[in-house]
């Protein structure tokens, strides 16, 4: 599998966790049943959804100023998850180059966002790029 399922896996597993209240290792659990492609890029899988679940205020402060007239609570939830871990690959995953980053963040927001997601999230992490 490659890391650009493994990135989307792991959005969509973070996006359900919203709506669950099992711990974390349990919906993980299920989730490999239903998906057990993932066991192929397990490491990364599992270094997105808890460096995104156990960092999530320190990721959402980085973006946040560059939101242009939006409060986080206004984001979907979908494109502050894939804010989330873009910010996350960018910050901590030495070997993917901060473009590939983005490009697979706006790809995702084109197939889950709105209308408008993907040029929104395109601006938004390149902003806060140009900001490190």
């Amino acid at each position: 599998m490659s890391r650009i399922e493994t990135r989307e896996h792991a959005m969509e597993f973070l996006f359900q966790t919203g709506f669950r209240n099992d711990p974390i290792s349990e919906q993980i659990d299920v989730f490999r049943e239903a998906y057990p492609e993932i066991a192929e890029d397990d490491a990364y899988f599992l270094d997105i959804v808890y460096g995104v679940i156990n960092s999530r205020d320190e990721l959402d402060e980085k973006f946040v100023p560059f939101l242009k007239r939006w409060k986080l609570e206004r984001l979907p939830q979908t494109d502050r998850i894939i804010l989330e871990i873009a910010v996350y690959e960018i910050l901590t995953v030495e070997d993917i180059p901060t473009s590939v980053s983005i490009n697979e963040a706006v790809k995702l927001a084109k197939k889950y966002g709105t209308d408008s997601s993907s040029s929104y999230i395109n601006g938004v992490l390149s902003n806060f790029v140009k900001s490190l």
